[in-house]
């Protein structure tokens, strides 16, 4: 089968862009390889939605993520692109985050310069650490990987003009490739030309940046990763209370109008054909 990493490093070099919507769980990760998608994101806020029921805090520990990327790389069999948060600490402790994930069988992950714990931007305005420490943070990564191929992403929360500075200076420390958060459409349509390398971009949907735009339009702009990080967390969040509400209301689950697997194409989807192969093959009374 190779390793994922090489995958996607193959993928990196034979498309002009790849998009990657986010899972949190081996489920949505299924569901994400299931509607032929090449590779898959990862979402800390919807990790932290579905363990902990709660936003993005930095809450979730190191052996936490562990265990559920380990379990998403075992449901599937395309990359899986994993967030690494600031790498759990210091540059001593990303070097520990790199060997951790690198047993999971993520092809790619990004860290991010936020101070420690970080927090998802769009509930608190993050504080960064400094360039230097960064740039330490990334050696660790890049010298520790065991895997040559792993891709290492380094994320920035700067603002617009230092964001770009930042991220060429992590290019040059050796990050395969960068992912900034721009602000506003005028940041996103200006970004590509001013990196000096590839660029992972995050796509959210009513927050006026990407509005009304493709992943093949931002494609064209440049950017080589396109993910979209809460866009499924959001959708099965909707679904869960639309059939909860009615069920509430109706005191049953007939008749329920929203989208509804029936119970033979779920089993089908979650691969109980193949449990009942090898329950056959190796299962004696």
């Amino acid at each position: 089968m190779g390793k994922q990493s090489t995958k996607l490093r193959q993928l990196l070099k034979e498309n002009d862009y790849l998009v990657a919507p986010c899972a949190y769980d081996a489920l949505s990760a299924k569901a994400i390889q299931k509607a032929g998608f090449k590779i898959a994101g990862t979402s800390g806020y919807g990790m932290h939605g579905v363990v902990l029921g709660q936003p993005d805090t930095g809450l979730l520990c190191l052996s936490e993520t562990v265990s559920i990327l380990s379990k998403m790389t075992d449901a599937v069999d395309i990359p899986i692109l994993a967030d690494a948060e600031g790498g759990y600490g210091s540059a001593i402790n990303v070097i520990r985050t790199i060997r951790e994930y690198d047993k999971t069988g993520v092809a790619g992950l990004f860290i991010e310069d936020q101070k420690q714990p970080p927090n998802c931007p769009f509930i608190k305005k993050p504080e960064i650490i400094s360039q230097a420490e960064m740039i330490g943070k990334i050696h660790a990564a890049v010298d520790t990987r065991g895997d040559s191929d792993l891709v290492i992403i380094a994320r920035t929360d700067a603002p617009f003009e230092e964001a770009v500075e930042r991220a060429n200076a992590y290019m040059e420390a050796g990050a395969d490739m960068v992912k900034i958060l721009p602000k506003t459409r005028e940041e996103l349509e200006k970004l590509p030309p001013l990196v000096n390398g590839p660029i992972h971009l995050g796509l959210y949907a009513n927050k006026g940046i990407n509005d009304g735009m493709t992943a093949a339009d931002c494609g064209k702009l440049g950017y080589k990763i396109i993910t979209y990080p809460v866009s499924l967390l959001f959708a099965q969040t909707a679904a869960l209370i639309s059939m909860l509400q009615y069920m509430k209301e109706k005191d049953t689950d007939e008749g329920y109008p929203g989208g509804f697997v029936k119970f033979a194409d779920y089993l089908k989807f979650i691969g109980a054909d193949w449990y009942k192969e090898i329950g056959d093959k190796y299962l004696r009374d």
